[in-house]
């Protein structure tokens, strides 16, 4: 049956108006008093109108599913996203050139996506950590005051379902200086307490600065495995990354990788109340498992009070299967209350610590451990190989439950002692039994492919990046431990690919020889820069 063309033109009217009805603005504008600034000419709005739930929605006025939310100029005002896009379909908050959030962050955070879900907040161009160089970022959520009171979030996304931070410098959120005034609340610049458990929770590409915490997660779900920390720059920061597993959820997965975790010594105040790590996972009530901490580098002053460069903390021996690998350690500093070991990883019964490829350098003449591998119950496994370490008072320890605990410790290089101490040492509950490289290799009936040097300027023949130079008898030494399946293993720090097969692989996180006989200096922190 033919229809009329009033008919076909009432059915185009019905749809057009359903359209119009049930779906979301495609873009709205913010400035801080509504007026034209930057790329927001077109109808923009204030921070009043983003933070009203009656604007937020599926309507062709507000924000919902598909929405971009623009940021022009400085925003003083909080931002707090009132609800949700959709699977497939996210709410994408992006900041124009050299658009920022300054305000008085306080508990809720200078930004909030709290409770909300596939939010995606851009701060415009790609930045971060990208190819071992920092990138300065152009969108910018800090503190207006320098030393505010009481906690101060940059960015308060707990509870925020498949949400995702990306492109941002964060901070300063507080700035600390060393022996100075401690801050009477939390510092964190970006966080998830908890998260959903049930999504996605991303965090990269970013440059956080100056808060005590830079990232905190803390899972909520039965198998949370959502969580991933990439291509992010730290600095001035007292711990890079917290994963705290008490809240009644499981993690079962997360992933740390191609980071530059660099200074924490203006962190750093008298009898240490603050200690400085790159990740500390640990775990109070529920287990925490299936963590990759890979390709990061660790460098810059760490002060007086660094408790470590990795700390994984197997409280109530809950947490497991660790793997590390192609991560460089070269830090500056000069501790007085460290004895946890420049790595310190502990794991539960059952559980596994695997630690391939790594540098770790200490700073000679200190009484500083360099890799710290324990459990505190029997049960447990470890893996070391490939791995450059030298210049610690004590090179590799196992705790508490003895030798036992090494499953194959083989094909590393070691590096000379700050002064006579011996090469290795087992902490079990009856004290501690020290031995140099002849009786460890003995004691332990491992390492029997690798090799120690007594200079304590000896670091596997590489430079202090970490680069190893071409006389490097790290070189074509390690094991080829293609077999064991890590794909990311498969390939060194900078991402230049292993040989497969049973072609010898190099110790160390880099595969090629790339350093030079004159140090080049790690790439530098705190830089900024103008867009325009």
């Amino acid at each position: 049956m033919k229809r009329s063309p009033n008919t076909l033109l009432a059915i185009i009217f019905v749809f057009a108006f359903s359209t119009l009805g049930f779906s979301s603005a495609t873009n709205v504008y913010i400035t801080q008093n509504g007026s034209s600034q930057g790329n927001c000419t077109t109808n923009p709005q204030t921070p009043a109108w983003f933070n009203s739930s009656s604007n937020w929605g599926s309507g062709a006025a507000q924000i919902g599913p598909g929405t971009t939310v623009l940021l022009c100029g400085t925003i003083t005002t909080p931002l707090a996203a009132q609800g949700s896009g959709s699977n497939g379909n996210a709410i994408t908050i992006l900041f124009d050139t050299l658009a920022s959030i300054t305000a008085t962050c306080g508990g809720n955070g200078c930004l909030a996506t709290t409770r909300q879900a596939n939010i995606i907040v851009d701060g415009g161009t790609s930045c971060g950590w990208i190819n071992q160089i920092q990138v300065p970022c152009n969108g910018t959520v800090r503190s207006s005051a320098t030393q505010p009171s009481g906690s101060q979030f940059g960015i308060e996304g707990s509870n925020c379902t498949n949400c995702e931070f990306r492109n941002l410098n964060i901070g300063p959120i507080y700035v600390a200086t060393s022996g100075g005034t401690q801050p009477s609340g939390d510092i964190r610049g970006i966080q998830a307490l908890p998260s959903a458990g049930t999504g996605t929770w991303l965090v990269h590409n970013n440059i956080v600065h100056d808060s005590s915490s830079a990232i905190v997660y803390v899972p909520n779900g039965s198998n949370d495995n959502g969580f991933e920390d990439y291509n992010n720059v730290t600095y001035s920061i007292n711990s890079s990354t917290d994963i705290s597993n008490n809240n009644n959820g499981t993690l079962t997965g997360a992933l740390v990788h191609d980071n530059n975790f660099g200074s924490t010594a203006n962190w750093d105040g008298s009898g240490c109340p603050n200690h400085h790590n790159s990740l500390h996972l640990f775990s109070y009530t529920q287990t925490a498992s299936g963590l990759q901490y890979y390709n990061n580098l660790i460098n810059g002053n760490w002060g007086t009070c660094p408790t470590g460069g990795l700390f994984i903390e197997g409280n109530s021996s809950l947490v497991s299967n660790v793997t590390v690998f192609n991560n460089v350690w070269m830090l500056t500093y000069t501790p007085t209350s460290m004895g946890n070991g420049i790595v310190n990883i502990s794991a539960n019964s059952g559980g596994y610590i695997k630690f391939y490829n790594n540098t770790v350098i200490g700073e000679s003449g200190s009484s500083d451990n360099c890799v710290f591998l324990s459990s505190s119950v029997s049960g447990a496994t470890i893996d070391a190989e490939n791995n450059i370490v030298s210049g610690c008072n004590g090179q590799i320890i196992a705790s508490n439950t003895g030798l036992s605990l090494f499953a194959t410790v083989d094909h590393n290089l070691y590096g000379g002692t700050s002064s006579s101490t011996p090469l290795a040492v087992n902490c079990g509950e009856s004290g501690c039994t020290y031995y140099n490289y002849s009786s460890w290799q003995s004691a332990c009936s491992c390492d029997s492919h690798s090799s120690f040097n007594s200079s304590t300027s000896y670091w596997g023949g590489s430079n202090i990046t970490g680069k190893l130079l071409s006389t490097s008898p790290a070189l074509n030494a390690g094991a080829n431990l293609t077999s064991l399946g890590i794909t990311g293993l498969n390939s060194d720090a900078t991402g230049t690919a292993r040989p497969g097969g049973t072609t010898p692989w190099a110790i160390g996180a880099y595969q090629m020889s790339g350093g030079s006989t004159t140090p080049t200096p790690p790439a530098p922190t705190g830089l900024t820069a103008i867009v325009h």
